[in-house]
């Protein structure tokens, strides 16, 4: 076993986020004024290993930043079967280690609960059903949002009514907006057309997308001006 070191270049500080469940997710497993080389500050994250299966991880942010350290935003307009239609907009106020707040608004779903992922690809020339597999920079197992084993871009299930509607509100502590191994613009977020079983399936199929079926609704996440 090894231990891998991600070395990205930039820098940021603990302030209030959105709620107090974000900035609990911001903190989590991070630590922040690390004395670097110079005596530069260093923000370092880390992601505990799992016996047997994968070593720990370690992102190592220090200056020069090379990255904005402004909120970013962006958002996906997603298209689907039939009517389907909605947009989902992901909100990073501290870049690129905090957590994204995810809110979307869907419609003409079917009813009942459906998976929800980022995936690898934003190409939809061929349409929603050629995006690669879900986005997995550390080739981890398929897993539910909580759990420490899982794809960067595994956001669990949505919950659609019978009017075919869903609005829901996610708080990610994996997903970054501003590049480096967990950014996920330019790629696609993908609604399912099964419920995702989070890995939790006992199949070779569950471990690797949720057994959540084909891609009933997908839409490019790009930045917002």
């Amino acid at each position: 076993m090894f231990k891998s070191v991600l070395l990205c270049f930039t820098f940021v500080t603990i302030k209030t986020v959105q709620s107090a469940a974000m900035q609990t997710l911001a903190i989590r497993n991070a630590l922040y004024q690390v004395p670097g080389l110079g005596n530069r500050p260093l923000i370092i994250k880390m992601y505990p290993g799992v016996e047997n299966y994968q070593s720990d991880i370690y992102e190592v942010y220090a200056e020069p930043y090379t990255f904005d350290l402004r909120s970013a935003s962006a958002v996906a307009l997603l298209q689907g079967e039939g009517e389907s239609k909605g947009e989902v907009v992901f909100f990073q106020r501290h870049p690129p280690n905090g957590p994204i707040l995810v809110r979307g608004n869907l419609t003409a779903l079917p009813p009942g609960k459906h998976g929800l992922h980022i995936h690898q690809s934003g190409d939809l020339r061929q349409g929603c059903e050629k995006l690669g597999p879900h986005f997995n920079p550390y080739q981890l197992q398929h897993g539910g949002p909580s759990d420490p084993v899982r794809h960067v871009g595994d956001l669990g299930n949505i919950e659609v009514g019978e009017d075919g509607s869903v609005e829901f509100s996610i708080a990610d502590p994996l997903l970054a907006l501003m590049g480096g191994p967990r950014g996920i613009v330019g790629r696609s977020i993908v609604v399912s057309g099964n419920p995702d079983d989070l890995g939790r399936g006992g199949t070779a199929e569950s471990l690797v997308n949720g057994d959540s079926g084909k891609t009933i609704a997908c839409g490019v996440i790009a930045y917002i001006k």
